[in-house]
C-alpha cells in the first residue's frame, strides 16, 4: 500500500524538513521517500491546497464513560471522535460507572487501542469515594502508568501522603486536578468581575493555588522522609491550570526540583470570563474561565516550559444536563475535534509558529512512548491539515454528545487526513 502526500509543508520542529515543503511517500506504514518533488505509481495520491503535516496530538486528559456512560460515549463515537481531531494517544480518567477499577478493567481498556491508542489512568481509591485504596501495585502491573483521583483533587491530606508515599516507590504519575471543594462548594464562574454582574457564586483563584500548596509541601515531605527508596520515574501531575498564580507556583516547584509536571486546558487559552456573559451553559467548565491576565500567563507557561503539554478535557455530557439553567447545568466541553483546530487558530492570533511540542513531544515524554519525528525509515504517524475557514456546526460533532463550546465559531484550519501506520483516513 502506497500512499502519495503532495506538496505539504513540514510542521513538525524536530523534523530535518521543518517548515520546507516536500513530497511525502509512504509505504505499508513507513516513509519511503521525502523530497521535493516525487513521481511513480501509489494506490492513492492526496493533493490539495495550502496543506500541512503535524506529527498527531496526544491527549493527556480525557473524561472516561465507559461503562455505564453509553448514552454519552461509547467505544466507537470515542474513536471516531479522537482520529477527527487527530489524537492517535489518549489517557481515559478513571471515571466510568462502576468504576475501572480492577486489573481486568485497566488491561481491558489498553486492550481497545487500535487505529487509537488509550492509556487508562487508574483510581487512587475505591470508587472515586476518597476513603479507601485501591490496589495499587496490581493496577500498575496490570499496565496503569498513571493514577488519579477521579476527576479531581483527593481532599483528604492523610490519604494523598499516603498515595504520594506509596507511589513514589513506582516510575508512575500521579495526577491531580487542583481545588479545594470547601472553597468552590456551589461555584458557577470565576469569582469576580464577570460573577458579580452575573449574579453567580464564583469559584476563586484560591481553591486552586490552596490546593497545589498543600500538594507541593506534601510532596517535598514525602521526598525528604523516602530513604532513597523513591523512583526517578515518578512525578506529581498538575492537570488544568487556570490561574497566573498557580504557573507561577508550578514554575517555582520545577526551579526547586521537583518531580512535577502540568498541563493546560485548550479552552483556557481560547475563552476568558467575559465569554460567558451570554449565559452559554456549553461554555460552563471547572476549573473555570478566568481573566485575560491569567490567560497571557498560560500562554507564557507553556513558552518557559512550565506547562508541559496541552490537553481537550474532553467531557462529554448529555443534553438534558445544558439545556437547562446555567446554575443547574453542568460542567464539562467535548474538545476531542477541536484541541488542534483551535490551538492552531489561537497560536496564529498570538504569532506562534510551533505548536506540536505541546501537543505531542512533551506529552510523549511524559506519557513515556516514543515521540514521532517525520523522517524516512520511521512509522508514518501524523495529521494533514488544510489552511479553510471552516465554521463548526453541531452537525460536525461525531462525539455523541455535543455540549462544545466552539458551536459556530470559524476556525482558520481544517483536518483533512490522519495517518497512524498504514491506516490512512481522510476526512
Amino acid at each position: 500500500m502506497r500512499i502519495l502526500f503532495k506538496s505539504v509543508l513540514i510542521l513538525d520542529s524536530t523534523s530535518s524538513y521543518f517548515q520546507q515543503k516536500v513530497d511525502l511517500l509512504a509505504e505499508n506504514g513507513f516513509w519511503k521517500e521525502i523530497a521535493p518533488t516525487i513521481s511513480g505509481p501509489a494506490n492513492t495520491q492526496v493533493d490539495g491546497e495550502n496543506l500541512s503535516w503535524y506529527p498527531s496530538v496526544i491527549d493527556l486528559r480525557v473524561h472516561h464513560t465507559l461503562p455505564g456512560g453509553e448514552f454519552k460515549e461509547d467505544w466507537n463515537s470515542l474513536k471516531s471522535a479522537a482520529l477527527r481531531g487527530g489524537v492517535l494517544d489518549l489517557a481515559l480518567l478513571p471515571t466510568g460507572n462502576p468504576v475501572p477499577q480492577q486489573a481486568e478493567a485497566i488491561q481491558f481498556i489498553g486492550n481497545q487501542s487500535s487505529e487509537v491508542n488509550f492509556y487508562p489512568i487508574a483510581p487512587l481509591t475505591l470508587d472515586n469515594q476518597g476513603e479507601n485504596f485501591t490496589d495499587l501495585y496490581d493496577l500498575h502491573q496490570a499496565g496503569a502508568q498513571w493514577f488519579s483521583h477521579g476527576t479531581g483533587s483527593l481532599q483528604n491530606t492523610d490519604l494523598m501522603v499516603k498515595c504520594l508515599q506509596y507511589l513514589q516507590t513506582l516510575p508512575v504519575t500521579m495526577v491531580t486536578r487542583p481545588n479545594t471543594d470547601g472553597l468552590s462548594l456551589y461555584g458557577q464562574i470565576h469569582e469576580g468581575l464577570q460573577s458579580t454582574l452575573m449574579g453567580l457564586k464564583g469559584i476563586p483563584v484560591l481553591a486552586e493555588t490552596l490546593s497545589i500548596n498543600r500538594d507541593l509541601d506534601l510532596l517535598r515531605y514525602v521526598q525528604s522522609n523516602s530513604f532513597g527508596n523513591g523512583s526517578e520515574g515518578f512525578r506529581l501531575h498538575f492537570s488544568c491550570l487556570s490561574s497566573r498564580e498557580s504557573v507561577e507556583l508550578i514554575r517555582q516547584a520545577k526551579q526547586d526540583g521537583l518531580p512535577v509536571s502540568s498541563d493546560v486546558a485548550i479552552h483556557q487559552l481560547i475563552f476568558t470570563e467575559s465569554d460567558l456573559a451570554d449565559f452559554d451553559t456549553n461554555k460552563k467548565v471547572n476549573p473555570p474561565f478566568r481573566t485575560n491576565d491569567d490567560q497571557d500567563a498560560l500562554w507564557d507557561g507553556l513558552q518557559d516550559g512550565t506547562i508541559d503539554a496541552i490537553v481537550s478535557d474532553h467531557h462529554p455530557i448529555e443534553i438534558e444536563l445544558k439545556a437547562i439553567e446555567f446554575d443547574q447545568a453542568s460542567f464539562g466541553i467535548v474538545g476531542l475535534e477541536t484541541l488542534l483546530p483551535a490551538l492552531l487558530q489561537a497560536a496564529t492570533h498570538r504569532n506562534i509558529s510551533s505548536v506540536d511540542s505541546w501537543i505531542h513531544h512533551r506529552p510523549a515524554k511524559l506519557v513515556g512512548i516514543d515521540a514521532t519525528t517525520l523522517s524516512v525509515g520511521q512509522v508514518c504517524k501524523g495529521v494533514l491539515v488544510a489552511e479553510k475557514k471552516v465554521e463548526y456546526q453541531e452537525s460536525m460533532i461525531l462525539s455523541k454528545s455535543k455540549n462544545s463550546g466552539f458551536l459556530n465559531h470559524s476556525f482558520d484550519h481544517q483536518i483533512v487526513g490522519v495517518v497512524n501506520g498504514s491506516f490512512y483516513t481522510s476526512f
